[in-house]
């Protein structure tokens, strides 16, 4: 392969801030740019909030994570339809880490970074498809090559097309190692030039591209905790919303409509999962999906819910009394909850680990069950005693998706940059003779959202703004329905 040297951010930064109107106007982008929506991007940004240096320097440090003489072939996800129809669904979502690489938000792109003897010596090339008049009526606009060279940074540009695995191939001649994950390598012209690679090679050359990739996402800049933290608030909008229609006779989906309206309204671009919005034995399935039920006088509302915001996501929970305040009962669990959330959150730094928050969470809520009068969690460490009434872990790391960079284990300490949940739960069914009767049929959940700074290691709370204490919580709740 020639090698082209990766185009430093700098110098990027510098060709898409000196692009003059007529020059963007000529050649299509296929998604938002700052000269179509300046109401969402600024001068120099490739998506809303994030620069083309941002995107060259992710480029950049995976560039130095490559082995000297390999490359990495990532493509885009692929679109969805309704059954037995052409008609998309849900909207496109790009695959984070094709996204986060290249600020292409479309489906249809191959992109290629390639390594020589060092990580100065790198080039960058997406291959793109070829301008369809017909399927642009249907689907909307489509990135061109020029505009993947112009817009997007690429060091070269290449429409797709019947030779494209050959042009591959030609760029894996000086290779000896390439990463490549299954979504590429379903890729029909991606999987031809890697078997013959393999073939030529007569060894296993492929490896998997996803834990670099992870690697790099799990520590956060601060333009992508900014935009965690404008989805949160866009999140705790549509809690607002929830809560405010929250009442006995209100359907569980009604409360839902009401949260994704609002998140809209505050700029999320949708929901990062369907909602989960449980009342009564509701709040007790941890994913929780019909949504029918009538709300009741006496339950609580458990409302897990989050939105996706420039491509980063929230995911919240809270728990509520349909009609306060919470009964003697229910405020036992939620207090038990709380303490849990409060001692996790306040563990949660540098140095630690998501893995020690969950023990911390087993060993806490084991003893509040225990004081509550549940039989036979007393020795709740064994394995699978606590579960039946905590059957999930403490939290998750978070980002671009919601249970963000799986590849990064829950056992890696939490350094600057990371962003996670914190969300203990008790869930105590209402046929389970070992709990108190009174305790019988409530569920509660507290999520927050936190992210350590990158540059300071501080530990910030993203969602401290929608109370968790059961007295502010009832305070707001007669504030926001009058």
């Amino acid at each position: 392969m020639r090698r082209i040297a990766l185009a430093s951010a700098s110098t990027l930064a510098r060709r898409l801030e000196s692009w003059s109107s007529r020059c963007l106007s000529s050649m299509s982008v296929g998604q938002p740019t700052p000269e179509t929506h300046p109401h969402l991007m600024g001068v120099g940004e490739l998506t809303p909030g994030f620069s083309a240096r941002e995107y060259a320097e992710r480029r950049e440090r995976l560039a130095q994570k490559l082995p000297p003489h390999s490359v990495a072939l990532l493509a885009a996800a692929t679109p969805a339809c309704l059954p037995n129809t052409v008609i998309p669904y849900p909207a496109y979502r790009q695959d984070a880490d094709f996204a986060y690489l290249t600020g292409v938000l479309q489906p249809g792109c191959v992109a290629l970074v390639a390594r020589g003897s060092d990580a100065a010596d790198a080039a960058f090339a997406l291959f793109v498809p070829p301008r369809d008049k017909r399927e642009e009526t249907w689907n909307g606009a489509r990135v061109c090559a020029n505009a993947a060279v112009a817009f997007f940074g690429a060091d070269e540009a290449h429409i797709r097309g019947p030779g494209t695995a050959k042009e591959i191939l030609r760029r894996l001649n000086d290779a000896r190692l390439v990463f490549a994950d299954e979504d590429a390598l379903r890729d029909g012209h991606v999987a031809a030039a890697l078997q013959t690679f393999a073939r030529r090679l007569q060894q296993n050359v492929i490896q998997p591209l996803r834990p670099l990739v992870h690697a790099l996402r799990w520590r956060k800049s601060r333009a992508e905790i900014d935009a965690m933290r404008l989805s949160v608030q866009s999140d705790i909008e549509g809690f607002h919303a929830a809560m405010r229609v929250s009442a006995p006779g209100c359907v569980e989906r009604d409360a839902a409509a009401e949260h994704e309206r609002a998140v809209k309204r505050r700029g999320a671009d949708r929901l990062a999962f369907p909602s989960v919005v449980g009342s009564g034995a509701g709040a007790l399935v941890i994913h929780y999906a019909a949504m029918d039920a009538v709300m009741r006088a006496d339950d609580v509302l458990l409302m897990d819910a989050g939105c996706e915001r420039a491509g980063y996501v929230s995911d919240i929970t809270r728990t509520w009394p349909v009609r306060g305040p919470f009964t003697s009962a229910q405020a036992d669990v939620y207090d038990a909850v709380l303490d849990c959330n409060e001692k996790c959150v306040a563990a949660a730094k540098v140095g630690a680990s998501l893995g020690e928050l969950h023990a911390l969470s087993v060993r806490l809520l084991t003893e509040s069950m225990r004081d509550l009068g549940v039989r036979n969690v007393a020795n709740g460490r064994e394995k699978g005693a606590y579960a039946k009434y905590y059957p999930h872990s403490v939290g998750h790391w978070l980002g671009m998706d919601t249970h963000d960079t799986p590849s990064v284990s829950v056992s890696t300490p939490i350094a600057r940059g990371c962003a996670f949940t914190v969300e203990p739960g008790l869930y105590f069914p209402a046929d389970d003779e070992d709990v108190p009767r009174g305790l019988r049929g409530v569920g509660v959940r507290i999520e927050d959202n936190l992210a350590v700074d990158p540059e300071t290691g501080a530990v910030e709370v993203l969602s401290a703004n929608l109370p968790t204490r059961r007295d502010e919580q009832e305070a707001l709740l007669g504030n926001l329905r009058g």
